[in-house]
């Protein structure tokens, strides 16, 4: 695999006289999963990535594409992925330019993030910093990229990619986000750091009713000594033929403290709260749905979770952490697992707890153990005679 990207770095040598060094590499990363669910209870992920990075005068390239290898006990599901593809120009002092395959996140950090394909434009003008991004969904992998169905779209994103069927069961939900978004250091009064956006999500779907959304998306940050704050918050207009215009919410509260203790260790509290189906709310439409658990997966919609974490570095290779969340569901809908009934009236899901060691014996190698437990019994929606939920995972990173 060198030779070959060897090949391409000397023949960029001879037609690009602007580069100057080329690196190249590969990454491989593992990761097995034994899960107590009824669906793919044991799980195995590989992605082998080989990557290539270039200097082109005023500009860089990236790239990295490989294999997405998923193994369950019924079968393997080889994937073809492109990670990054990114030229990024400095077109004067003050504007720079993303363009391909590029990692993107909104001010809220809880709404979009991941990889998208388009252009993201800054302006840093000092003490401002401006963005405008225009990006597109359509052309990622569906596993990977986790981007939200619309409530009408009748395309099963959930069968399984298949090299006969490439077209239908590869490509994630299409959609295109355009995205207005600034930064702004030390405000207010010279502290703290402020994200302000709006965005627009258009639905690209074949849905019988296209789910376009907006949002204003705010987020503030500041440290304090050996405190830190984060808070963010983001309003949503959905659109609907059958319902019209309505609003959905969201918020986010992180704050941590760095232990006076003689190991690197920080203890954090966090809530975040998304409203749910209503007579005055809708529920909140994060376009990417990040898992808000590690055994229990929620989306964000609808959903309350309260969360206490604590992570120690006991040596620079060597670093652990200890979590816990109690989920709450801010409506009776939004929400889908086949041990709740519609019809049951407590909102209280339960509590999960979760524990992970993370080694790095090597700048390039590292390993992770994680293990969790959602406990049914301390919330009132699910039946009291449901069981457990555990999950154990083992991961490992080699790059070269």
């Amino acid at each position: 695999m060198k030779r070959i990207f060897l090949l391409v770095a000397l023949f960029s040598l001879c037609i690009l006289p602007n580069t100057y060094a080329v690196d190249f590499g590969m990454v491989i990363s593992g990761q097995f999963k034994a899960e107590d669910s009824e669906e793919d209870a044991v799980k195995g992920i590989t992605v082998l990535a080989p990557w290539l990075t270039m200097p082109l005068g005023e500009a860089d390239f990236f790239f990295s594409g490989g294999v997405n290898a998923a193994f369950t006990e019924e079968a393997a599901i080889f994937a073809p992925e492109l990670f990054r593809l990114e030229f990024f120009w400095r077109l004067s002092a003050l504007v720079s330019l993303r363009a391909g395959r590029i990692n993107w996140q909104d001010p809220s950090h809880f709404t979009v993030k991941g990889r998208f394909d388009g252009t993201d434009f800054i302006f840093d003008l000092g003490k401002i910093r401006l963005g405008v991004a225009a990006l597109y969904t359509g052309f990622l992998y569906k596993e990977t990229a986790d981007i939200n169905k619309s409530p009408t779209d009748p395309k099963d994103y959930s069968a399984d990619f298949d090299w006969k069927d490439f077209g239908n069961t590869y490509f994630a939900p299409r959609r295109m986000l355009a995205s207005l978004h600034g930064e702004f250091p030390g405000f207010p009064a010279g502290r703290g750091h402020l994200y302000a956006g709006l965005m627009a999500q258009f639905d690209l779907s074949n849905a019988y009713e296209h789910f376009h959304t907006q949002y204003l998306l705010l987020r503030h940050t500041i440290i304090y000594k050996q405190f830190d704050l984060a808070a963010s918050g983001a309003v949503e207009l959905e659109n609907t033929e059958a319902e019209g215009v309505k609003a959905a919410f969201a918020v986010s509260l992180e704050g941590g403290w760095l232990l006076p203790s003689s190991i690197k260790d920080r203890l954090s509290l966090g809530l975040r709260w998304a409203s749910g189906n209503g007579p005055q709310t809708a529920s909140y439409f994060p376009v990417v749905r990040e898992a808000q658990g590690l055994v229990l997966k929620p989306s964000l919609s609808g959903m309350m979770i309260i969360r206490v974490n604590y992570e120690a570095r006991f040596l620079p290779s060597l670093s652990a952490e200890l979590g816990g969340r109690y989920f709450i569901r801010t409506d009776s809908t939004s929400y889908v697992d086949p041990v709740v009934t519609l019809n049951n009236k407590s909102y209280f899901l339960g509590a999960e707890f979760d524990a992970a060691i993370r080694w790095v014996p090597f700048s390039d190698i590292s390993f992770s153990l994680t293990g969790g437990i959602f406990l049914p019994k301390t919330g009132g929606a699910m039946p009291g005679d449901a069981l457990p939920r555990l999950l154990l995972s083992l991961g490992t990173i080699f790059s070269f």
